[in-house]
Protein backbone atom coordinates (compact mmCIF):
# COMPACT_ATOMS: atom_id res chain seq x y z
CA UNK A 1 0.00 0.00 0.00
CA UNK A 2 3.21 1.93 -0.14
CA UNK A 3 1.56 3.99 -3.20
CA UNK A 4 -1.19 4.84 -0.90
CA UNK A 5 1.26 7.54 0.99
CA UNK A 6 1.80 9.98 -2.16
CA UNK A 7 -1.99 10.90 -2.32
CA UNK A 8 -3.55 12.91 0.32
CA UNK A 9 -7.34 11.58 1.39
CA UNK A 10 -9.28 14.75 2.96
CA UNK A 11 -12.09 13.88 5.37
CA UNK A 12 -15.51 15.64 5.13
CA UNK A 13 -19.10 15.95 6.63
CA UNK A 14 -22.04 18.25 5.46
CA UNK A 15 -22.98 17.83 9.13
CA UNK A 16 -20.92 21.02 10.28
CA UNK A 17 -23.36 23.43 7.66
CA UNK A 18 -25.72 22.68 10.75
CA UNK A 19 -24.07 24.97 12.64
CA UNK A 20 -24.31 28.07 11.42
CA UNK A 21 -24.66 30.86 14.30
CA UNK A 22 -25.89 34.51 12.34
CA UNK A 23 -23.84 36.98 14.97
CA UNK A 24 -21.17 37.17 17.33
CA UNK A 25 -19.82 39.93 20.33
CA UNK A 26 -16.59 41.56 19.70
CA UNK A 27 -15.72 43.71 22.51
CA UNK A 28 -18.90 43.98 23.10
CA UNK A 29 -20.19 44.78 19.16
CA UNK A 30 -22.73 42.27 17.50
CA UNK A 31 -21.04 41.61 13.87
CA UNK A 32 -21.61 38.53 11.48
CA UNK A 33 -20.51 35.04 12.70
CA UNK A 34 -16.89 35.09 11.29
CA UNK A 35 -16.56 31.41 11.59
CA UNK A 36 -19.12 30.58 8.60
CA UNK A 37 -19.86 27.56 6.75
CA UNK A 38 -18.48 28.72 3.64
CA UNK A 39 -14.80 28.52 4.90
CA UNK A 40 -15.01 24.88 4.67
CA UNK A 41 -16.63 24.49 1.35
CA UNK A 42 -13.79 26.99 -0.44
CA UNK A 43 -11.19 24.76 1.27
CA UNK A 44 -12.42 21.77 0.35
CA UNK A 45 -13.08 23.05 -3.72
CA UNK A 46 -9.64 23.46 -4.04
CA UNK A 47 -8.62 20.34 -2.09
CA UNK A 48 -9.96 18.51 -4.81
CA UNK A 49 -9.30 20.04 -7.34
CA UNK A 50 -5.60 18.76 -6.58
CA UNK A 51 -4.18 15.95 -8.45
CA UNK A 52 -3.02 13.82 -5.20
CA UNK A 53 -6.04 14.14 -3.03
CA UNK A 54 -9.44 12.13 -2.87
CA UNK A 55 -12.49 12.80 -0.31
CA UNK A 56 -13.57 10.53 2.43
CA UNK A 57 -16.92 11.27 3.89
CA UNK A 58 -16.84 8.23 7.21
CA UNK A 59 -19.45 7.15 8.87
CA UNK A 60 -20.07 7.80 12.67
CA UNK A 61 -17.07 5.99 14.93
CA UNK A 62 -15.87 8.38 17.24
CA UNK A 63 -17.72 6.92 21.19
CA UNK A 64 -18.61 9.03 23.80
CA UNK A 65 -16.16 6.66 25.66
CA UNK A 66 -13.32 7.94 23.37
CA UNK A 67 -14.13 11.89 23.94
CA UNK A 68 -13.97 11.62 27.19
CA UNK A 69 -10.52 10.63 27.61
CA UNK A 70 -10.31 14.26 26.27
CA UNK A 71 -13.18 15.86 27.43
CA UNK A 72 -15.10 16.01 31.06
CA UNK A 73 -18.23 13.79 30.89
CA UNK A 74 -19.88 17.07 32.36
CA UNK A 75 -18.78 19.25 29.49
CA UNK A 76 -19.92 16.54 26.99
CA UNK A 77 -23.58 16.51 28.89
CA UNK A 78 -23.52 20.18 28.86
CA UNK A 79 -23.14 20.86 25.08
CA UNK A 80 -25.38 17.74 24.18
CA UNK A 81 -28.59 18.87 26.91
CA UNK A 82 -27.78 22.64 25.76
CA UNK A 83 -28.39 21.80 22.26
CA UNK A 84 -31.73 19.58 22.99
CA UNK A 85 -32.85 22.80 25.13
CA UNK A 86 -32.22 25.10 22.23
CA UNK A 87 -34.41 22.92 19.86
CA UNK A 88 -36.98 22.79 22.80
CA UNK A 89 -36.78 26.92 23.10
CA UNK A 90 -37.28 26.87 19.09
CA UNK A 91 -40.39 25.18 19.81
CA UNK A 92 -41.80 27.28 23.00
CA UNK A 93 -41.04 30.48 20.96
CA UNK A 94 -41.92 29.77 17.78
CA UNK A 95 -38.53 30.64 16.40
CA UNK A 96 -36.05 29.52 13.83
CA UNK A 97 -32.15 29.25 14.33
CA UNK A 98 -32.01 29.90 17.99
CA UNK A 99 -28.62 30.12 19.56
CA UNK A 100 -27.95 30.25 23.31
CA UNK A 101 -25.18 32.73 24.28
CA UNK A 102 -23.03 32.39 26.80
CA UNK A 103 -23.38 36.11 29.12
CA UNK A 104 -22.54 34.49 33.00
CA UNK A 105 -19.49 32.46 33.60
CA UNK A 106 -19.45 30.83 37.07
CA UNK A 107 -16.19 31.64 38.87
CA UNK A 108 -15.90 28.85 41.17
CA UNK A 109 -17.90 24.96 41.52
CA UNK A 110 -20.53 26.19 43.71
CA UNK A 111 -21.47 28.87 41.38
CA UNK A 112 -21.34 26.46 38.52
CA UNK A 113 -24.09 24.03 39.73
CA UNK A 114 -25.86 26.47 40.61
CA UNK A 115 -26.55 27.65 36.94
CA UNK A 116 -26.50 24.38 35.61
CA UNK A 117 -30.07 24.47 37.18
CA UNK A 118 -30.62 27.92 35.05
CA UNK A 119 -31.94 28.09 31.26
CA UNK A 120 -29.38 30.87 31.34
CA UNK A 121 -26.42 28.17 31.76
CA UNK A 122 -24.76 28.61 28.56
CA UNK A 123 -21.81 29.98 30.35
CA UNK A 124 -21.05 27.08 32.52
CA UNK A 125 -18.12 26.23 30.24
CA UNK A 126 -17.34 28.92 28.47
CA UNK A 127 -14.87 31.36 28.59
CA UNK A 128 -16.09 34.02 26.03
CA UNK A 129 -19.31 34.76 24.11
CA UNK A 130 -17.70 32.62 20.82
CA UNK A 131 -19.23 29.59 21.55
CA UNK A 132 -23.01 30.00 21.07
CA UNK A 133 -24.90 26.51 21.46
CA UNK A 134 -27.99 25.64 19.08
CA UNK A 135 -30.56 23.05 18.31
CA UNK A 136 -28.05 21.16 15.53
CA UNK A 137 -24.73 22.19 17.38
CA UNK A 138 -24.13 18.93 18.71
CA UNK A 139 -24.30 17.12 16.36
CA UNK A 140 -22.32 19.39 14.07
CA UNK A 141 -19.62 19.47 17.10
CA UNK A 142 -19.56 15.37 16.88
CA UNK A 143 -19.16 15.45 13.06
CA UNK A 144 -16.25 17.19 13.27
CA UNK A 145 -14.64 15.34 16.21
CA UNK A 146 -15.45 12.48 14.27
CA UNK A 147 -13.42 13.35 11.35
CA UNK A 148 -10.40 13.77 13.17
CA UNK A 149 -10.90 10.79 14.40
CA UNK A 150 -11.51 8.80 11.51
CA UNK A 151 -8.57 10.57 10.06
CA UNK A 152 -6.34 9.64 13.05
CA UNK A 153 -7.26 5.58 12.65
CA UNK A 154 -6.04 5.52 9.11
CA UNK A 155 -3.06 7.22 10.18
CA UNK A 156 -2.29 4.94 13.07
CA UNK A 157 -2.74 1.70 10.91
CA UNK A 158 -0.14 3.50 7.89
CA UNK A 159 -2.79 3.48 5.47
CA UNK A 160 -1.70 7.15 4.66
CA UNK A 161 1.11 9.02 5.12
CA UNK A 162 -0.61 12.46 5.27
CA UNK A 163 -4.53 12.91 5.86
CA UNK A 164 -6.75 15.76 5.97
CA UNK A 165 -9.81 16.31 8.22
CA UNK A 166 -11.65 19.30 7.29
CA UNK A 167 -12.86 20.04 10.94
CA UNK A 168 -15.40 22.91 11.57
CA UNK A 169 -16.81 23.82 13.93
CA UNK A 170 -12.71 23.84 14.62
CA UNK A 171 -11.31 22.71 18.29
CA UNK A 172 -7.87 24.28 19.58
CA UNK A 173 -9.46 26.53 22.16
CA UNK A 174 -11.52 23.71 23.96
CA UNK A 175 -10.07 22.55 26.76
CA UNK A 176 -10.49 19.82 29.02
CA UNK A 177 -13.92 21.21 30.74
CA UNK A 178 -14.32 24.33 28.65
CA UNK A 179 -15.68 26.35 24.80
CA UNK A 180 -14.80 29.15 23.27
CA UNK A 181 -13.09 30.83 20.65
CA UNK A 182 -15.86 28.97 17.87
CA UNK A 183 -14.54 25.91 19.74
CA UNK A 184 -16.49 22.88 21.42
CA UNK A 185 -14.32 19.83 21.33
CA UNK A 186 -10.57 19.57 20.77
CA UNK A 187 -10.68 18.11 17.60
CA UNK A 188 -6.62 17.68 17.52
CA UNK A 189 -6.40 16.14 20.98
CA UNK A 190 -8.95 13.82 20.01
CA UNK A 191 -7.18 13.26 16.97
CA UNK A 192 -3.75 13.13 19.15
CA UNK A 193 -4.81 10.60 21.67
CA UNK A 194 -6.41 8.03 19.16
CA UNK A 195 -2.16 8.28 17.36
CA UNK A 196 -0.57 8.04 20.93
CA UNK A 197 -2.66 5.09 21.87
CA UNK A 198 -1.70 3.18 18.61
CA UNK A 199 2.07 4.65 17.88
CA UNK A 200 3.19 5.89 21.25
CA UNK A 201 4.97 9.49 21.55
CA UNK A 202 3.72 12.00 19.27
CA UNK A 203 4.10 15.78 18.56
CA UNK A 204 1.42 18.65 17.74
CA UNK A 205 2.34 21.22 16.15
CA UNK A 206 -0.06 24.33 15.82
CA UNK A 207 0.41 26.93 13.60
CA UNK A 208 -2.89 28.84 13.65
CA UNK A 209 -2.71 32.57 14.33
CA UNK A 210 -4.16 32.44 17.70
CA UNK A 211 -2.96 30.44 20.23
CA UNK A 212 -4.05 26.92 20.78
CA UNK A 213 -4.75 26.82 24.33
CA UNK A 214 -6.93 24.22 25.00
CA UNK A 215 -4.56 21.87 23.05
CA UNK A 216 -1.98 23.20 25.49
CA UNK A 217 -4.29 22.60 28.49
CA UNK A 218 -5.02 19.39 27.24
CA UNK A 219 -2.10 18.27 27.10
CA UNK A 220 0.17 19.88 29.90
CA UNK A 221 0.91 16.75 31.86
CA UNK A 222 1.43 14.78 29.62
CA UNK A 223 5.34 13.94 28.89
CA UNK A 224 4.11 11.45 25.33
CA UNK A 225 3.20 14.54 23.81
CA UNK A 226 4.87 17.59 22.34
CA UNK A 227 3.00 20.57 22.00
CA UNK A 228 4.52 23.41 19.76
CA UNK A 229 2.68 26.29 19.16
CA UNK A 230 3.82 29.43 16.60
CA UNK A 231 1.38 32.57 17.04
CA UNK A 232 0.40 36.01 17.39
CA UNK A 233 1.68 37.27 21.03
CA UNK A 234 -1.09 36.81 23.39
CA UNK A 235 0.35 40.11 25.49
CA UNK A 236 -1.76 42.09 22.44
CA UNK A 237 -4.30 39.02 20.67
CA UNK A 238 -6.54 36.49 21.63
CA UNK A 239 -6.40 34.01 23.63
CA UNK A 240 -4.60 36.97 25.87
CA UNK A 241 -4.70 34.37 29.20
CA UNK A 242 -2.37 31.88 27.50
CA UNK A 243 0.53 31.37 24.80
CA UNK A 244 3.59 33.22 26.19
CA UNK A 245 6.77 31.81 25.70
CA UNK A 246 7.39 30.84 28.99
CA UNK A 247 4.89 28.21 29.55
CA UNK A 248 6.72 25.16 28.77
CA UNK A 249 5.12 22.14 30.48
CA UNK A 250 3.53 20.95 34.11
CA UNK A 251 5.20 19.22 36.64
CA UNK A 252 4.73 15.76 34.94
CA UNK A 253 5.72 16.96 31.56
CA UNK A 254 8.25 20.00 31.85
CA UNK A 255 9.60 21.42 28.06
CA UNK A 256 6.47 19.42 26.78
CA UNK A 257 5.34 22.35 25.94
CA UNK A 258 7.04 25.13 23.17
CA UNK A 259 5.43 28.43 22.55
CA UNK A 260 6.61 30.80 19.90
CA UNK A 261 5.00 34.15 20.26
CA UNK A 262 5.06 36.64 17.17
CA UNK A 263 4.36 40.27 17.28
CA UNK A 264 2.11 41.76 15.06
CA UNK A 265 3.25 42.46 11.14
CA UNK A 266 4.98 39.30 11.22
CA UNK A 267 6.98 38.37 7.91
CA UNK A 268 7.80 35.56 5.89
CA UNK A 269 11.27 35.49 7.28
CA UNK A 270 10.34 35.63 10.99
CA UNK A 271 7.83 33.05 10.65
CA UNK A 272 10.26 30.45 8.56
CA UNK A 273 12.84 31.77 11.73
CA UNK A 274 9.95 30.46 14.10
CA UNK A 275 9.03 27.33 12.30
CA UNK A 276 12.57 26.06 12.14
CA UNK A 277 13.16 26.50 16.00
CA UNK A 278 9.80 24.32 16.34
CA UNK A 279 10.44 21.68 13.80
CA UNK A 280 14.03 20.96 15.75
CA UNK A 281 12.20 21.15 18.75
CA UNK A 282 9.70 18.35 17.01
CA UNK A 283 13.30 16.27 16.02
CA UNK A 284 14.72 16.55 19.30
CA UNK A 285 11.64 14.59 20.86
CA UNK A 286 11.66 11.92 18.24
CA UNK A 287 7.80 11.50 18.16
CA UNK A 288 6.08 8.76 16.05
CA UNK A 289 3.64 10.93 14.19
CA UNK A 290 2.51 14.46 14.14
CA UNK A 291 -0.88 16.55 14.27
CA UNK A 292 -0.32 19.72 12.83
CA UNK A 293 -3.18 22.42 13.62
CA UNK A 294 -3.85 23.97 10.67
CA UNK A 295 -4.88 27.95 10.90
CA UNK A 296 -4.35 30.01 8.05
CA UNK A 297 -5.44 33.20 9.62
CA UNK A 298 -1.43 33.90 9.63
CA UNK A 299 -2.19 35.15 5.35
CA UNK A 300 -2.03 39.03 4.84
CA UNK A 301 -5.03 38.33 3.24
CA UNK A 302 -7.40 38.08 6.65
CA UNK A 303 -9.50 40.31 7.87
CA UNK A 304 -9.11 39.40 11.58
CA UNK A 305 -5.66 39.54 11.68
CA UNK A 306 -2.13 41.23 11.63
CA UNK A 307 0.48 38.72 9.90
CA UNK A 308 2.12 39.64 6.89
CA UNK A 309 2.25 36.03 5.40
CA UNK A 310 2.25 35.77 1.45
CA UNK A 311 0.64 33.20 -0.29
CA UNK A 312 3.67 31.57 -1.60
CA UNK A 313 4.93 30.70 2.01
CA UNK A 314 2.58 28.23 2.63
CA UNK A 315 4.63 25.84 0.19
CA UNK A 316 7.89 26.41 2.40
CA UNK A 317 5.89 25.72 5.28
CA UNK A 318 4.30 22.24 3.71
CA UNK A 319 8.31 21.51 2.59
CA UNK A 320 9.41 21.80 5.69
CA UNK A 321 6.87 19.99 7.71
CA UNK A 322 6.95 17.08 5.65
CA UNK A 323 10.44 16.99 5.85
CA UNK A 324 9.48 15.32 8.77
CA UNK A 325 8.54 12.28 7.15
CA UNK A 326 6.12 11.18 9.81
CA UNK A 327 2.91 9.89 9.55
CA UNK A 328 0.58 13.08 10.28
CA UNK A 329 -2.69 14.41 10.28
CA UNK A 330 -3.85 17.83 9.50
CA UNK A 331 -6.74 19.36 11.21
CA UNK A 332 -8.19 22.49 10.07
CA UNK A 333 -8.57 25.20 12.53
CA UNK A 334 -9.19 28.99 11.78
CA UNK A 335 -8.86 30.87 8.65
CA UNK A 336 -11.37 33.87 7.60
CA UNK A 337 -10.31 35.13 4.26
CA UNK A 338 -12.74 32.89 3.13
CA UNK A 339 -12.16 32.53 -0.51
CA UNK A 340 -8.29 32.48 0.04
CA UNK A 341 -8.26 29.88 2.42
CA UNK A 342 -8.92 27.55 -0.30
CA UNK A 343 -5.18 28.76 -2.25
CA UNK A 344 -3.45 28.37 1.17
CA UNK A 345 -4.43 25.01 1.73
CA UNK A 346 -3.43 23.49 -1.83
CA UNK A 347 -0.24 25.20 -1.21
CA UNK A 348 0.65 23.74 2.13
CA UNK A 349 -0.38 20.27 0.62
CA UNK A 350 2.00 20.85 -2.38
CA UNK A 351 4.47 21.66 -0.14
CA UNK A 352 3.83 18.43 1.83
CA UNK A 353 3.92 15.99 -1.13
CA UNK A 354 7.22 18.11 -2.98
CA UNK A 355 8.58 17.19 0.01
CA UNK A 356 7.80 13.40 0.20
CA UNK A 357 8.73 12.91 -3.57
Amino acid sequence: MTHRFFRIPIFYSADHNLHQPQFEYDRGVQISYQEQARRIESVREALLQLTFTQEFQPDPALTVEQIARVHTTTLIEHLRERSEFARQQEQVMGQDDLYLYPWIYPLNQQMREGLLKSPDSAGCYAFDTYAPIGKNTWQAVYASANLAYCAALSVSRLEWRVAYALCRPPGHHAGNEMIGGYCYLNNAAIAADQLNQVLGRGAILDIDYHHGNGTQEIFWNDPNILFVSIHADPAEEYPFFSGFAEERGGEQAYEANLNLPLPKECDDQTYLHALSQALDAIKGFQPNWLVLSAGYDTCQADPSTFFNLTDDVYSEIGKRIGSLNLPTEIVHEGGYAIEHNGLLSARLLSGIIDSST
